[in-house]
């Protein structure tokens, strides 16, 4: 069986800081009160976090700018935004899970979960 990976779509403008405050990384550890990164910033330090990781080989991390690119789901960032959700916004395999904000142990820690999660079904379908 192969292993799978976990898509990280992450959507922002990668020059700018993120909206001001409103982190939706669940209440702790996003540190939303260091000095403001840009999202590109913000990408960069999770890439190295994730190379630096166990999990690196299942993982596919990529930046989606918002001004610059555009399909569905860009327009659904938009929409997002627009009812009041701060970039940057994550997917994980498609699926809105992070705003505002980009925590390193926060991301991994869900990644895991992922990775585990289809570990564990994979074992019950035996």
């Amino acid at each position: 069986m192969a292993e799978t990976v976990v898509e990280i779509e992450v959507y922002g403008i990668w020059d700018e800081d993120p909206a001001a405050s409103s982190c939706g990384c669940g209440g702790g550890g996003c540190g939303c009160a260091t000095p403001a990164q840009t999202m590109g910033e913000m990408f960069e330090s999770l890439r190295t976090s994730l190379d630096a990781s166990d999990i690196k080989e299942r993982c596919s991390l990529r930046f989606i700018d918002i001004i610059k690119d555009s399909d569905a789901q860009v327009n659904q960032a938009r929409k997002m935004v627009e009812t009041g959700y701060s970039l940057p916004l994550t997917a994980l395999n498609g699926t809105w899970s992070f705003y505002g904000g980009m925590s390193s142990d926060l991301f991994l820690t869900k990644i895991r979960e992922i990775l585990n999660g289809e570990k564990e079904q994979a074992g019950e379908a035996r």
